[in-house]
C-alpha cells in the first residue's frame, strides 16, 4: 500500500524522491512470497524444494516487515483508507471465494484474517502503535528493540495467541518493523551528518575513500554469504526435522513442538539475511523491477486467489517440471498483477477515495500501491 517516502528519503536539497533500494528489495520479496506459495503446492517432505521453501520463509516476511517500517508514517487517514479499507474488502472477497468457489465452510468475519491477509492486519496494528514507539536517542531505541525482541520470543509460550487477531504474528514480526522505523531515522541523520562533513571539507570522498568502502562492502558480503551458506546447509541437513510452521509465527512452542531457542536462532538468521540484502540490493532505479516494488499490494492480495485455484485443481500433478513451472508462473503473476492498466482498473479495491469511480481519482490512485 502506498506510503509516500518522506524525510528519511529526501536529499539535502529537500526534493522528495523514491527509495529505490527498498523498492528493488520489495520486488525480490514479493516474488519470494508468490514463489514460496507455489512451492507449497507440490514440494515433498524431504525434497530440495522444501529446503528452498524453508530458506525463503526464514527471511521473506521478516524483511517485508522491515521495509514496511522504513516506509511507515503515522497517518490516521491513510491507515483508514489504505489499510483498513482493503482489509475489509479482501477479507470479504476471500471468505466468499472460499465458500462459493473452493466449497469450504468459512463464516464471514473480520477478527481472524484469512490466510495471507494476516500481514495487512498486522500493518494496521503496527502503524497504529507507531507514535508509542518513536523515541529519541539510541539508548531508548535499543531498549525498545530489545523489548520487542523479548516479546517476540515470549509470545511463543502463549497457547492462546494464534490466528485470532493475528496476535502471535503481530508480536513475533514487530521487531523487524520497528527496526525498519529506526533504520530510516538513523540513516537520515547519518546522511545529514555525512553531507555536513563533506561541505566542511569542501570535497566528496576521494578515489581511495570510495575504494576502501567497496573493499569493506565486498568483505562483508563474502562473510555474510559464507555464514548464510552454512545456514542453508544446516536446513538441508535437518529438513526432515524442521516444521514449516516454525517460521510462520502463528503457533506456540507447545503446539508446534519446538523450543524458544529456535525463535532466537530465526531472529538471528533474519537479521543476517537483512544485512546481506541491504549490502547486495542496488540503490538505483531498475527499469520494471523498481516499478513492481512500488506496487506490491495488488500482487500480494490477488495472487492468493490463483494459488487457491491451482491447489483445488491439483495443477502441478499434471506438470512434469514443477520447479520450472512454478518459477515461471510466479514471474507471470508478479508481472500481471503489477501491470499498470490492471492496477489502475482495480484501484478502488485497494484504496478508498471518494473519486474512486471518477477518471481523475482512478488515475491518481493507480500510481503506487505498496505493502508497506
Amino acid at each position: 500500500m502506498e506510503q509516500k517516502v518522506g524525510a528519511a528519503h529526501m536529499p539535502a536539497n529537500g526534493i522528495d524522491r523514491r527509495n529505490y533500494q527498498m523498492d528493488n528489495l520489495k520486488c525480490l520479496l514479493i516474488f519470494s512470497v508468490v514463489f514460496g506459495h507455489m512451492l507449497e503446492l507440490f514440494m515433498g517432505k524431504n525434497s530440495p524444494e522444501r529446503v528452498l521453501y524453508l530458506v525463503i520463509y526464514s527471511f521473506h516476511m521478516p524483511l517485508f516487515a522491515f521495509v514496511s517500517g522504513v516506509f511507515a508514517r503515522y497517518n490516521p487517514v491513510k491507515i483508514k483508507n489504505n489499510m483498513i479499507y482493503p482489509y475489509l474488502i479482501f477479507q470479504t472477497l476471500y471468505l466468499l471465494f472460499s465458500n462459493r468457489i473452493l466449497e469450504k465452510d468459512a463464516d464471514v468475519q473480520y477478527t481472524t484474517p484469512y490466510w495471507l491477509l494476516w500481514y495487512l492486519f498486522a500493518i494496521i496494528v503496527w502503524n497504529l502503535v507507531l507514535p508509542l514507539v518513536q523515541v529519541e536517542g539510541m539508548k531508548k531505541k535499543l531498549f525498545m528493540l530489545l523489548a520487542a525482541a523479548a516479546a517476540s520470543v515470549f509470545i511463543g509460550f502463549d497457547d492462546k495467541a494464534g490466528y485470532f487477531l493475528s496476535a502471535s504474528r503481530i508480536v513475533e514480526f514487530f521487531p523487524y518493523f520497528l527496526l525498519g522505523v529506526y533504520y530510516r531515522e538513523i540513516k537520515r541523520k547519518a546522511g545529514e551528518k555525512a553531507c555536513g562533513l563533506q561541505k566542511a571539507a569542501g570535497q566528496p570522498d576521494g578515489v581511495w575513500g570510495k575504494r576502501k568502502k567497496w573493499i569493506l562492502k565486498g568483505a562483508a558480503i563474502l562473510v555474510l554469504g559464507i555464514i548464510l551458506g552454512a545456514f542453508i546447509w544446516l536446513i538441508g541437513q535437518n529438513v526432515e526435522d524442521i516444521k514449516s510452521a516454525w517460521f510462520y509465527g502463528s503457533v506456540s512452542y507447545e503446539k508446534g513442538n519446538y523450543g524458544w531457542q529456535f525463535r532466537i536462532l530465526s531472529i538471528g538468521a533474519a537479521l543476517l539475511w537483512l544485512a546481506f540484502f541491504l549490502l547486495c540490493v542496488p540503490a538505483g532505479k531498475i527499469p520494471f523491477l523498481s516499478y513492481i516494488g512500488a506496487n506490491t499490494m495488488p500482487v500480494y492480495l490477488l495472487h492468493g486467489f490463483v494459488i487457491k485455484l491451482l491447489s483445488k485443481g491439483k495443477f502441478f500433478s499434471y506438470i512434469e517440471q514443477e520447479e520450472a513451472a512454478a518459477f515461471l508462473l510466479s514471474i507471470l503473476l508478479v508481472a500481471v498483477f503489477s501491470w499498470k492498466p490492471l492496477v489502475e482498473f482495480l484501484s478502488p479495491l485497494f484504496r478508498w477515495n471518494r473519486q474512486d469511480f471518477g477518471r481523475r481519482g482512478r488515475k491518481r490512485m493507480g500510481n503506487r500501491m505498496n505493502m508497506s
